[in-house]
């Protein structure tokens, strides 16, 4: 029960998180390509999913359970070409041997295996074009959100 919030502003926000969205510089050096593990390009850069560009918001850092999520949103468009890319690339139909390989500055800072509820989930019409990025180190998490946050 310690009420002090440390004047950070955040005691404001009723939901209890202190993560903000805010708008992304579409010039930050992120973007999300898909991998196929078994095929021509494996270990190649594989295809782009998405990258800053394609980006509205972000949402920045919040802790559960030692994960440190970093929340995407994509724009209609970016959500649209994500979709095509995807189902372009087969792994609608058969996601196994593809990952999401996501990289910052060309360092990769998370992978993503796909498997059917995950790539069910990323078409399904319901998806509101929001992707939540669990990173184990806090330190990756800031960086790719202070990246993508538009100063």
């Amino acid at each position: 029960g310690d009420d002090d919030s440390g004047g950070d502003g955040a005691a404001d926000d009723s939901t209890g998180s202190t993560a903000t969205s805010v708008a992304v510089d579409p010039d930050a050096p992120f973007e999300a390509r898909l991998l196929r593990e078994d095929g021509p390009n494996d270990g190649g850069p594989g295809d782009r999913l998405f990258d800053a560009a394609d980006l509205d918001y972000v949402r920045g850092v919040t802790e559960d359970e030692g994960e440190h999520l970093v929340g995407l949103s994509l724009s209609a468009d970016g959500e649209t070409s994500f979709r095509e890319r995807l189902e372009a690339s087969g792994a609608t139909d058969d996601p196994e041997p593809f990952a999401v390989s996501m990289t910052l500055d060309g360092e990769e800072v998370r992978r993503v295996d796909l498997d059917e509820p995950t790539v069910t989930a990323l078409t399904d019409a319901e998806w509101n074009g929001v992707v939540t990025l669990p990173f184990e180190s806090a330190s990756t998490a800031e960086s790719v959100y202070a990246s993508l946050a538009a100063a």
